[in-house]
């Protein structure tokens, strides 16, 4: 087993010969077996146990043994407590993946820089792909439990169980029992001891099977990952990613680049299924060119015509609607866009800009007169050749992202909008010669 266990570290560089590890001990056989090994080959072992508080005696008979043991071997030890319970409830998690996240957690803290050796085996490789398959896996669950992953190695994850026990036997090594390991209460255990044993009737040698299979799969896995990569980098644009760059990548390329892109945003990688990269796939291909997704965490997917972007969702921008006098100078709107309104004298020089424009005084309803966001229905009619049109179509037409165009200033009355930021003016109200108002929007 010593051999096996060495080569599993050569082969996936795990740790530097005679280096300092630190070994996540619960006592069990797989983490003793574990612990002996690494010293027994050279390594420089701490130890670190963490009582979780669950398991009443037999939690405090779990520490009583590590303590025993490590000191036996000579080996620094880290104990740690935890009240997992009340941590599960706080962060809204299982127990099961409240006591995974804290664990390594703690390991961190405590392994200041050297690598953390765990003890999962062979076995829980197994395991492991097979409540994948239950869940509906892709290729990457397929890939099993990493052998590496950042600090985190595996040395026994190419050994068995049944190697492990007959290990501690000839060493008269003895280790404690977690009594909920024998609970079909839990699908992994109820997969340990119901499913396995038939599928290892089937093939005796179902572990190196499976380890073939899963090695296979990672070294797949790593060969798309590396040409995702690839694409999204050639996608990136300013503000987002191109859509018709991400759509030319071969669909199991395009649909690892999109699982890049959400990790990069921010979206919580656990949280992120294939349902989601599916529907994100399906706004990048969809005629709506303005479309929006939302997406684990808070965030959403926002297609702005041929680029995607993917950022923590806001709430919609609150824009309060400010009744307007003549002179009127100050910020509006939550994009803090600046209205100037000044009256003009009888036919006084002036010339429309993109954002500034000149009303006939005699076309407006002062009373009325207000600044807002726009409302359903909202017309503008921009050329005396042309008809009204809605602001939204008006919008699409210049390719104003949906996000922004509640943002946009409009300036209206009781007969209708009169002139809006990055659209114009309605021209019915151009002045016919007499006094007029001079309406300009500037962002600061």
């Amino acid at each position: 087993m010593l051999k096996q266990v060495a080569d599993t570290i050569a082969r996936y560089g795990m740790l530097e010969p005679g280096g300092e590890v630190l070994v996540a001990l619960s006592g069990g056989a797989d983490s003793v077996a574990l612990l002996r090994a690494l010293l027994a080959l050279g390594y420089r072992a701490r130890a670190f146990h963490l009582n979780h508080c669950l398991r009443g005696d037999e939690a405090e008979r779990d520490e009583d043994f590590v303590r025993t043991l490590c000191a036996s071997l000579g080996v620094p030890l880290a104990v740690r407590r935890a009240d997992i319970r009340t941590a599960a409830a706080e962060r809204g998690e299982s127990i099961e993946t409240a006591a995974r996240h804290l664990r390594y957690q703690m390991l961190a803290e405590d392994a200041r820089g050297a690598r953390i050796a765990t003890a999962h085996t062979a076995d829980d490789n197994v395991e492991t792909v097979l409540f994948h398959l239950t869940r509906g896996t892709g290729p990457k669950g397929l890939g099993g439990i990493p052998p590496v992953r950042g600090a985190i190695v595996r040395p026994l994850l190419e050994t068995g169980r049944a190697e492990i026990e007959s290990y501690l036997a000839s060493l008269g090594q003895p280790f404690v029992t977690d009594s909920t390991n024998f609970s079909v209460d839990y699908t992994r255990n109820r997969i340990r001891h119901e499913v396995v044993p038939v599928l290892r009737d089937i093939n005796p040698a179902l572990c190196a099977a499976v380890s073939r299979l899963t090695a296979l799969a990672r070294q797949d896995e790593i060969y798309l990952e590396k040409l995702a990569g690839e694409a999204l980098k050639t996608a990136r644009r300013p503000g987002g990613f191109c859509v018709k760059t991400l759509l030319k990548a071969d669909g199991a390329v395009c649909s690892r680049a999109l699982r890049l892109l959400l990790a990069e945003a921010g979206v919580p990688p656990r949280q992120t299924a294939q349902r989601h990269i599916a529907l994100l796939e399906g706004l990048l291909r969809a005629d709506d060119p303005s479309a929006a997704l939302d997406l684990p965490g808070g965030y959403r997917a926002y297609r702005i015509y041929d680029t995607v972007a993917v950022q923590k969702a806001e709430e919609a921008p609150r824009f309060d609607e400010i009744p307007l006098s003549v002179p009127f100078h100050g910020p509006v709107g939550p994009s803090g866009t600046w209205l100037t309104l000044d009256r003009q004298e009888k036919n006084s020089a002036f010339y429309n800009s993109f954002n500034t424009f000149c009303v006939d005084c005699g076309k407006i309803n002062f009373e009325t007169l207000s600044v807002r966001a726009r409302k359903a229905g909202d017309r503008l009619r921009l050329t005396d050749g042309g008809g009204s049109r809605t602001l939204k179509k008006l919008m699409i037409d210049r390719r104003i992202p949906r996000e922004e165009r509640d943002r946009l200033a409009v300036v209206a009355d009781r007969d209708g909008v009169i002139a809006v930021e990055g659209l114009g003016m309605d021209c019915s109200r151009r002045p016919l010669g007499g006094d007029s108002i001079e309406i300009r929007f500037e962002r600061i």
